[in-house]
């Protein structure tokens, strides 16, 4: 459903500053998280501003307080939850054992949607559980349900890279990959993964941030999206490939990217690299997943 701002706004519900945020919201859901109440929404109007709101559509939430016939007092800004090319319309629901879950469309309307000559139109993302952080911050985490699609570990003897790729795994499938990065003993300017020639994810040091880039000139899908990093800690990444999807959890919930991405079937190596420096891990490898 998608909500009608004007009356949430003359019903009191809405303050001035939160029905001026788009056109529209799609997909309102309320809910308890910790102590707060979170009111998570993909809303459509918003203009980008520097690294933020570079989708299409956006999906995020505003956090605050609520009670049963009061309005709602956010206490902060629009936070988007996902912050790569292709994650809309996101949905939670409750576990038995009292875990708050929520699943997202991997796609964005009114961007190239190459896959609907063959009848589909995006995929569903991995369950993902919300928490709270101590500084009141979603976090998303893949749910723990999702160990049980591994299959074999496959570690990479690799421990550090200077100004050099390396092949880590050919004609990659169904894979998670795990990569902890040594922030303080790495001083290359880029350093990550790529996937063919289509996709990178890495650390961009000028920058001071993650980056997912897709390059997919043929269907029109190319840019990059990205997160502020703390260059001199460690860098823990899971990052989910599957067929045409890729989805990054940075740190244990710090972050999520999530994108669309579209590799010819000869175009699926991993390689990991660090150019004009170098940098080091001291963990890597990938679950095969089933």
């Amino acid at each position: 459903r998608s909500a009608d701002l004007r009356q949430w706004q003359e019903e009191g519900v809405l303050d001035e500053a939160e029905a001026g945020m788009g056109f529209m919201w799609e997909c309102p859901d309320f809910f308890t998280l910790g102590d707060k109440r979170v009111l998570m929404f993909s809303p459509q109007g918003i203009a980008a501003h520097g690294f933020k709101n570079r989708n299409l559509f956006q999906s995020g939430y505003l956090l605050g307080d609520w009670q049963p016939g009061q309005p709602f007092v956010r206490a902060g800004e629009f936070v988007e939850m996902d912050h790569g090319h292709d994650f809309y319309a996101p949905q939670s629901f409750l576990t038995p054992d009292g875990r708050r879950i929520v699943i997202g469309w991997l796609d964005m309307w009114e961007s190239p949607l190459p896959e609907q000559q063959d009848g589909w139109a995006g995929m569903l993302s991995l369950p993902r559980e919300l928490n709270l952080s101590a500084d009141n911050r979603v976090q998303m985490r893949p749910a723990k349900e999702v160990k049980s699609l591994r299959q074999g570990w496959y570690p990479w003897p690799v421990s550090t890279l200077n100004n050099q790729q390396i092949s880590v795994a050919e004609n990659a499938g169904a894979m998670e990959v795990v990569l902890n990065w040594k922030g303080a003993e790495s001083d290359a300017e880029q350093y990550g993964l790529s996937l063919g020639d289509g996709l990178r994810i890495f650390v961009d040091a000028q920058m001071q941030r993650l980056v997912l880039e897709r390059r997919y000139p043929q269907h029109g899908l190319c840019g990059t999206r990205s997160v502020p990093l703390t260059l001199d800690h460690d860098l823990h990444l899971r990052v989910f490939i599957d067929s045409s999807s890729v989805e990054v959890f940075v740190n244990d919930g710090e972050a999520c990217l999530s994108s669309r991405i579209y590799p010819d079937a000869n175009q699926r190596d991993l390689r990991l690299f660090a150019w004009s420096g170098s940098a080091s891990l001291s963990d890597g490898g990938a679950w095969q997943l089933e």
